[in-house]
C-alpha cells in the first residue's frame, strides 16, 4: 500500500504517537501485524490535513557480538566452589599458566576484580 504524499515528511507535525496495541492503532495493527512499531498521526504544513504514518520493521538480522576483553584470574587449588562458579560462567582453565581466563565484565560481576593477575608474555 503506497501513497504518494505531496508534502515532505519534514513538514509534517506529529500530533500523536501510538503503540501498536493502543486505541486508535488497532486497524493499522491488524493490517501490519507484528512488523508494526508505531503509528503517528500528523498534520501537514497547512494544518488542513491529518495523515497517519506507520513505522515498520522491514528487516531483521542477528548480529554477532564481539567478545569483550578477557582477563586471567588466580585461584588457590582448594577454592573448588569458586572454580565451579567460573566454569559455569564460561571460564577456561590454562594449566600451563595456572590461571583461569574469563571476560573482564563477568569477572567483575562475580566480584573477582581483586583476583585479576597480569598476563604473562
Amino acid at each position: 500500500m503506497h501513497l504518494k504524499s505531496k508534502t515532505p515528511a519534514t513538514h509534517l507535525r506529529v500530533m500523536k504517537k501510538l503503540a501498536p496495541n493502543a486505541r486508535g492503532a488497532k486497524g493499522v495493527s491488524a493490517a501490519y501485524g507484528g512488523k508494526l512499531v508505531c503509528v503517528r498521526h500528523r498534520l501537514d504544513a497547512t494544518g488542513m490535513k491529518r495523515l497517519i504514518t506507520v513505522e515498520l520493521i522491514v528487516a531483521e538480522k542477528a548480529i554477532a557480538r564481539r567478545p569483550g576483553p578477557t582477563v586471567d584470574l588466580s585461584l588457590r587449588p582448594q577454592e573448588k566452589e569458586l572454580q565451579a562458579k567460573l566454569k559455569a560462567a564460561g571460564a577456561k582453565w590454562h594449566e600451563s599458566d595456572a590461571v583461569w581466563s574469563i571476560r573482564r565484565s563477568t569477572a567483575i560481576a562475580l566480584g573477582l576484580k581483586g583476583r585479576i593477575v597480569p598476563r604473562r608474555p
